[in-house]
C-alpha cells in the first residue's frame, strides 16, 4: 500500500512538473523576443531581387509538401475578368488562370529581378494578356475601380504598409468585385504563435516577409469586408475571398 502511495505521489509529482514545463515552454515561446530594427523596405526589395532567379526552386518544394499549390489553384480560379496581381513575384499563379472567365492579368511587383522572371512565364497565361509593371502596392496610379479581381498570394506578409496597401486594393477593385488572398500570418494556437514572433526577425532577414502579421485583422483594418475566410496549417495559412462592403 505504501508502495502504491509513493508511485502515485511520484507520478503526480511528474504530472505536475511536466504540467509547469509546459506552462514555462508555453510563456516563454509566446512572449515577443526583445524589438530590434527590421530590414527597411528597400533592403528587403534587395533581398528579392537577389532571390528572384532561384525563388521558385526555393519554395517549390515546401509549397508542394504544404499543399499550397493546391490552394494557389482554388483560390486563383475564382478570378474572371480584368485582374490586377498585386505583389505578382515569378508568376507562380500564371498556370491556374482560368483563359475563359479572365480577360487579362495586370502583374505588378517593386522587384524588377521578380518581374524578368515573371516576363518568362508569359506562355503559361497564354492566350490572356499580360502586362506587367514595376510599381509599389501602396502607390499605384490605377484608376478608382478599374479592376473586377485584385489577386495577391502571399504578399502581405512583404508590404511595408499592409493596412494602406488593403486599401489601395479596395480603391482599385470595382463595387461588385472581389479581392482573393492567400496569405500566411498570425496563428490561432499560442505556442505556434510564440514560435512564429521569435522566428521573426530572421524570417524578414532572410525571406524578406513577416510571417506573425494577423492578417484578417489587417484586412478588417482596411475596410474590406471577409465573405469567405479558410484556414489551414494551425491557422496560419489564409485563403480569404473579399468585397468592398458587406452584403
Amino acid at each position: 500500500m505504501a508502495n502504491a502511495a509513493r508511485g502515485i505521489g511520484i507520478a503526480a509529482g511528474a504530472a505536475a512538473a511536466g504540467c509547469a514545463m509546459a506552462y514555462g515552454a508555453t510563456k516563454l515561446l509566446s512572449t515577443p523576443p526583445p524589438e530590434r530594427c527590421c530590414p527597411t523596405e528597400r533592403a528587403r526589395r534587395d533581398t528579392f531581387d537577389g532571390l528572384a532567379k532561384k525563388w521558385d526552386s526555393t519554395v517549390r518544394f515546401d509549397e508542394f509538401m504544404a499543399g499550397i499549390n493546391r490552394s494557389r489553384r482554388r483560390l486563383v480560379q475564382r478570378a474572371d475578368g480584368d485582374v490586377l496581381e498585386v505583389a505578382v513575384g515569378s508568376g507562380r499563379n500564371f498556370s491556374y488562370y482560368n483563359s475563359a472567365k479572365v480577360s487579362s492579368v495586370t502583374g505588378i511587383d517593386f522587384s524588377r529581378a521578380m518581374l524578368e522572371v515573371a516576363d518568362g512565364r508569359r506562355s503559361e497565361l497564354s492566350p490572356i494578356q499580360l502586362r506587367l509593371k514595376l510599381t509599389s502596392v501602396q502607390k499605384m496610379d490605377f484608376e478608382d475601380a478599374s479592376f473586377d479581381t485584385v489577386v495577391d498570394t502571399f504578399g502581405i506578409c512583404s508590404f511595408e504598409a499592409p493596412v494602406e496597401a488593403l486599401r489601395e486594393m479596395r480603391r482599385v477593385v470595382k463595387e461588385d468585385g472581389q479581392i482573393l488572398l492567400l496569405e500566411h500570418g498570425a496563428s490561432n494556437w499560442e505556442i505556434v504563435q510564440g514560435l512564429l514572433n521569435r522566428s521573426t526577425q530572421r524570417h524578414v532577414e532572410k525571406f524578406g516577409c513577416y510571417p506573425n502579421r494577423d492578417i484578417a485583422r489587417l484586412v478588417k483594418e482596411a475596410g474590406l469586408h471577409i465573405a469567405v475566410d479558410e484556414r489551414k496549417h494551425f491557422g496560419t495559412t489564409y485563403s480569404l475571398v473579399c468585397k468592398r462592403n458587406p452584403p
